[in-house]
């Protein structure tokens, strides 16, 4: 599904929602108000009071009255009252489940449904991606949706099977059914440990050129290893590698049944999607100009058709394979028998983890980062959309208790799909109830037709997959940010190459390490502007902070300005320094390192007679200074700090040329005689300064020498 696919600031009530120029929704129907209702602003009021759950404000007003927040209190009401803030905020529904009404479970029905018939040819792909036999996509399908009911603030994401968990999955375990079910747990006790402890910032590590890089190139392998299916070939790798040796190794293996099977189903699934995209906007045409006409019903029925084509291909494909069943022979490669009825409860996962545990701390965690990562973007993406709040840390919670308890039912590692999560949004959900829908229709689908799906072909899988993560491939990022910040590219191609060679998890953690080496470049080398003052003043600026990273850099720079003559720092003015001024107003740390090296520049300033002055430094890095024996003259303005700084260079120039006149010796020789008035002698002249006075006695002696 395409991201824009509902109108800024739009809330759906019934059907779907209303877009904003995106011909990929289509306007609700029935009620003209934007959230439904009569237009009279009652559902408005409650769609905001059950909003408020995502904020520290309370929904209902008789709480405050009845149990007011008392500061003072060391106990009692005051605990009682942040006990249940707590338990309000680790589980939401208690929030928005007392505001629930026909009309909110009139959207959620709608859409809950339509992700049901979604998930369920889907999770049956994923599983077969994830090398696990294809049932499992389906209980990985269902727990998920029930658990997040409870734990999510996101009102659109649904949570299940995903093509890059079941990829990593499908790396790491290796077809041991037993090793991903306890992937699950493991990857959920890392996600609410991270939750719990308010880690949410843990994902800002990864840059945008690094997520779009990533996702890109784990589209491209996914896709990649969906090949082998789509051809009919049989033993076909997964690892991308692999899979352009087999291009050129396997060719002769294509199997034209499957291969024409396939490719018919991507094409179908084409025209489906483009029948949506028109539809959408045809309708939302007829609606603004006709209103509500016949031919709306039309479009928006179509819109639905568009909606529907995995499970359309998915049917059409099986029931093709089930009229060319004769003679018990298969003309393509089949899903086979699935068991029917839901798993019981098991604790396998502790037995297996007796036996694997190194292996599956390190797997459990790439798998927990990776899928923190696709839910919290997925969620972020649709709250901005649909302008709501969600909780980042929360939303670790629901994720981890959503793979805790998949495990015990015989679920592998789930996360928020942005495909589905996409249909939600553009289907009217209102709540986190649309996921109960979602998943009464998989436990129905287990319990009553799983012998439908034996005749479902594997190209037909292959194709919904593929169809599905195409649209995450963006070659157009990277030329976009070369255009601004070169570095952005860089950082792209480092993300896209690795994960695209190396795979998922190992992929990954080489692009952050990567962004991480171009973060501690930045702060080795940080932006340093040096200006000649005039009168041998020069003043520096620092635009970064001083840390044990950046301290040396800034360091040498000063030294470089300090001892450099004029032809090689290229002064305008001065022929040597006399005064440095630091501006510390772009300040933003200041560390013990930065402390004791600005306490030598100090100490090698004072030893050559340099004046050290500072500009903005803060309050509390003055206290440090003064602690470890620093003292350095601060000012408020760089003017007035170069103004002061010429004083005192001026003052300094004249004390030095005083002292030098005073030390200076004097020099006589015979020739060098005056006339004196009144006699014949000469009295020899006196280099350098007007000191007569103080070489008076030694003139008397000379005179009566020569006398």
């Amino acid at each position: 599904m395409s991201e824009g696919d509902t109108g800024e600031g739009a809330t759906p009530t019934r059907g779907i929602a209303t877009p904003s120029g995106d011909p990929g929704a289509l306007p609700p129907l029935g009620d003209e108000g934007a959230r439904g209702g009569d237009g009279s602003g009652d559902d408005v009021k409650d769609e905001v009071a059950s909003s408020n759950y995502l904020t520290n404000a309370s929904p209902y007003p008789g709480d405050e009255e009845a149990e007011p927040h008392d500061d003072s209190c060391p106990g009692g009401l005051c605990q009682k009252r942040c006990i249940k803030d707590y338990g309000k905020k680790r589980l939401p529904v208690v929030t928005w489940a007392p505001q629930y009404d026909s009309e909110k479970g009139k959207g959620d029905l709608i859409a809950g449904s339509t992700v049901g018939l979604m998930v369920i040819p889907q999770g049956l792909a994923y599983a077969i991606t994830a090398n696990l036999p294809a049932v499992y996509g389906l209980y990985a399908s269902y727990v998920g949706a029930f658990t997040y009911i409870f734990f999510g603030t996101s009102k659109d994401v649904t949570v299940g099977p995903t093509s890059i968990m079941s990829s990593l999955v499908a790396s790491t375990a290796n077809g041991d059914v037993y090793y991903a079910i306890c992937l699950s747990f493991v990857a959920g006790v890392y996600m609410v440990i991270l939750g719990m402890l308010e880690f949410g910032w843990v994902m800002w590590l990864l840059s945008y050129p690094t997520l779009s890089g990533f996702t890109s190139a784990a589209a491209i392998r996914i896709a990649a290893s969906e090949l082998g299916d789509l051809f009919g070939i049989s033993d076909w790798d997964s690892d991308f590698v692999d899979v352009v040796y087999d291009c050129f190794t396997k060719y002769n293996q294509i199997r034209w049944t499957d291969t024409v099977m396939g490719f018919t189903c991507l094409l179908i699934l084409l025209l489906l999607w483009l029948l949506q995209k028109l539809s959408a906007a045809k309708g939302l045409e007829e609606l603004q100009t006709q209103g509500q006409t016949w031919r709306f019903y039309v479009w928006r029925t179509l819109w639905y058709v568009g909606l529907m084509r995995n499970i359309i291909v998915v049917v059409g494909a099986s029931i093709v394979a089930y009229a060319l069943y004769i003679d018990d022979t298969h003309p393509f490669y089949i899903v086979g028998k699935i068991q029917a009825g839901l798993p019981g409860f098991s604790f396998i996962v502790f037995k297996t983890f007796e036996t694997q545990w190194s292996s599956l701390l390190i797997d459990g965690l790439i798998i927990a980062l990776i899928g923190l990562l696709e839910g919290l973007v997925i969620a972020q993406s649709f709250s901005k959309k649909n302008k709501y709040e969600i909780n980042q840390s929360q939303e670790m919670v629901a994720l981890g208790m959503c793979n805790i308890f998949g495990s015990f039912l015989w679920s592998y590692p789930v996360t928020g799909s942005f495909s589905r999560s996409s249909v939600n949004s553009e289907s009217g959900v209102r709540t986190q109830f649309g996921g109960f829908w979602t998943g009464l229709l998989v436990v129905l689908c287990l319990l009553f037709l799983t012998s439908l799906f034996y005749f479902i072909p594997l190209a037909a899988l292959a194709a919904v997959i593929i169809f599905a993560v195409i649209f995450m491939i963006n070659f157009c990022i990277p030329i976009e940010m070369w255009k601004s910040r070169k570095m952005g590219t860089v950082s792209w191609v480092v993300s896209f190459t690795a994960v695209l060679l190396l795979g998922i998890e190992y992929g990954i953690c080489v692009a952050v390490v990567f962004d991480l080496i171009l973060v501690i470049a930045a702060n080795l080398h940080p932006t340093i502007h040096v200006h000649d003052m005039g009168d041998g003043i020069i003043l520096v600026e620092v635009d970064s902070g001083l840390n044990y990273l950046s301290i040396n850099f800034v360091r040498t720079k000063v030294e470089e300005a300090l001892y450099w003559e004029r032809k090689r720092f290229l002064f305008s003015h001065s022929s040597s320094v006399l005064a440095i001024v630091i501006d510390c107003s772009k300040l933003s740390e200041l560390d013990i390192t930065a402390l004791e090296n600005l306490k030598c520049l100090w100490e090698d300033c004072k030893s050559e007679g340099v004046i050290l002055l500072t500009v903005g430094l803060l309050y509390e890095y003055q206290e440090d200074l003064e602690a470890i024996g620093v003292i350095i003259p601060n000012f408020n303005d760089s003017t007035e700090a170069v103004a002061s700084a010429k004083r005192e260079v001026n003052i300094s120039l004249a004390i030095r040329n005083r002292m030098e006149s005073r030390i200076q010796p004097s020099y006589r020789t015979f020739d060098d005689v005056t006339p004196m008035s009144g006699g014949d002698k000469d009295v020899p002249a006196v280099e350098g300064p007007d000191n007569t006075n103080d070489n008076q006695t030694e003139e008397d002696d000379y005179q009566s020498t020569h006398s």
